[in-house]
């Protein structure tokens, strides 16, 4: 098992128990109150448990997956090919031929960064660091909750995910973390009558 490997678990193992955390804090809250209504410990435990749901099963999938299988550069299919030395790879007459699928297993140019690339191009490493940084902001935001409320604090903590760990740009990203938090505050606090913590300073 690779350093790569251990830190993807030991994240997506952290991200679960606070996922468990948030569900257990939202059950003691209250997820309803007297007449049926939805409680103060609506929001955060359906997040918590969400969020806990989620990093199980990217947990059981890291688990069953193995961690030493060829990378997409090496499950190319073998061919027959003749090189200038008049040598088949692939030979079926000879069962120690060299094959592409076992040069590209043994070339230098295969690294435990290639394995796992996604379409943005980012190694397995770099997800588990951005992962690291999200879980941090994640712990930052919970205690701005107590100072400015939740629906600043979720809007802040858009903002700085999509600025400073997507790289996205600065206007678009606070446009879509304001939207977010306008649609929230409609849904729970204007149309389910959720009253989300406001915090020390009472703002929203």
């Amino acid at each position: 098992m690779t350093a790569v490997h251990r830190g993807g678990l030991a994240a997506s193992a952290v991200l679960a128990a606070i996922g468990s955390a948030a569900l257990v804090g939202g059950l003691g809250y209250g997820v309803t109150v007297e007449g049926g209504e939805i409680g103060p410990g609506f929001l955060p435990a359906m997040a918590g448990g969400l969020v806990a749901v989620f990093a199980v099963l990217d947990l059981v999938g890291r688990l069953r997956r193995r961690p030493d299988r060829p990378s997409q550069a090496e499950l190319i299919l073998d061919t027959r090919s003749r090189p200038d030395d008049g040598i088949v790879l692939g030979d079926p007459l000879d069962p120690g031929a060299p094959t592409t699928s076992t040069q590209s297993i043994h070339s230098p140019l295969a690294t435990d960064d290639d394995d796992g690339v996604d379409i943005l191009g980012r190694t397995q490493r770099q997800r588990n660091r951005m992962l690291a940084v999200v879980l941090g902001l994640v712990v930052v935001t919970l205690a701005m909750v107590q100072v400015v409320g939740f629906l600043l604090a979720f809007v802040l903590l858009l903002f700085v995910v999509a600025v400073f760990v997507e790289h996205r740009r600065v206007l678009p990203s606070a446009l879509v973390a304001v939207a977010a938090g306008v649609v929230t505050y409609a849904i729970f606090v204007a149309l389910l009558r959720v009253p989300l913590p406001q915090g020390l300073l009472g703002l929203i």
